[in-house]
């Protein structure tokens, strides 16, 4: 009986030993991070326009100022794709597709979707997507899930090196956590944190005119009828965030110096044919 008892304990004490064997470091998260982002670089039409990049560092000033993570060279990059999505990689490298932009009506908007991005970096999700990798020795298709179907031979070359995980589907947790960062993010900055809520309206829109173009977003970012609601409630919860609302930024020139560059770009290359 003694035995019996003992063995959940040292299953315990092995998984433990498992767990910090599959822990990522500050330094491994920004190794792997540097070459997850090459590949990204090679798979997806990055841009690395000057006249896009400026306005775009400017953008995000305010929200990196205030992010918790000093460890971390943050980078942001827009996409060329009229696909409407964000999303965060380890190590601080965000990216925003061309197509969020243009859809995006103010700064504050914008600001928000980068501030829950920031969030998830922040709070390690995408760092704890590779330790759950590595506990589970599993892979997933990353180009499926980074460009939203089959990737081509030389797109599928180019993500070998990317650990999959990293962009599969955030928890409901995590998701309302990187909101409320979001949320937190904005406040500090002096920006009006409804615009996250405001961008949530905005992509249920599009969702209803154009199912394509938002179905990255939807399906790395899982949304409930009460993300928005929950949102709201956090604003409201929150003196620092009531008061921002009412004198926060709503809209900034940089973001429409931001959205002219977008649009003076040539047109996003063409989707292959497996592609939605």
């Amino acid at each position: 009986m003694k035995r019996r008892r003992s063995l959940p304990l040292l299953a315990g004490g092995l998984g433990l030993v498992a767990a910090a064997a599959c822990a990522v470091s500050v330094q491994e998260e920004r190794q792997l991070g540097d070459q997850y982002a090459a590949a990204v670089d090679t798979a997806m039409p990055v841009i690395h326009d000057p006249a896009v990049q400026a306005p775009l560092d400017a953008a995000v000033r305010p929200l990196v100022a205030v992010a918790t993570r000093r460890d971390l060279p943050w980078t942001f990059r827009v996409v060329n794709t009229t696909d409407v999505n964000a999303f965060a990689i380890p190590g601080g490298h965000i990216y925003v597709t061309r197509g969020l932009i243009e859809h995006a009506t103010s700064y504050n908007q914008l600001a928000s979707v980068l501030g829950h991005e920031i969030g998830h970096v922040d709070l390690r999700h995408t760092a704890r997507q590779i330790e759950k990798q590595r506990a589970a020795s599993l892979g997933v298709g990353l180009g499926y899930i980074v460009l939203g179907r089959e990737p081509g031979a030389a797109e599928s070359q180019a993500l070998n090196v990317v650990a999959a995980a990293v962009f599969a589907r955030f928890s409901r947790e995590d998701e309302r956590a990187a909101d409320h960062a979001g949320v937190r993010y904005t406040t500090a900055a002096g920006i009006d944190p409804h615009g996250l809520a405001d961008m949530f309206h905005i992509l249920q829109q599009v969702q209803g005119k154009d199912p394509g173009a938002i179905e990255q977003f939807f399906a790395s970012h899982p949304m409930t009828a009460d993300r928005i609601a929950d949102v709201e409630r956090t604003i409201a919860a929150d003196p620092a965030a009531r008061a921002a609302a009412q004198t926060g930024r709503k809209d900034a020139p940089v973001f429409h110096e931001l959205q002219r560059a977008v649009h003076a770009l040539p047109p996003p290359p063409p989707k292959p044919r497996n592609s939605p």
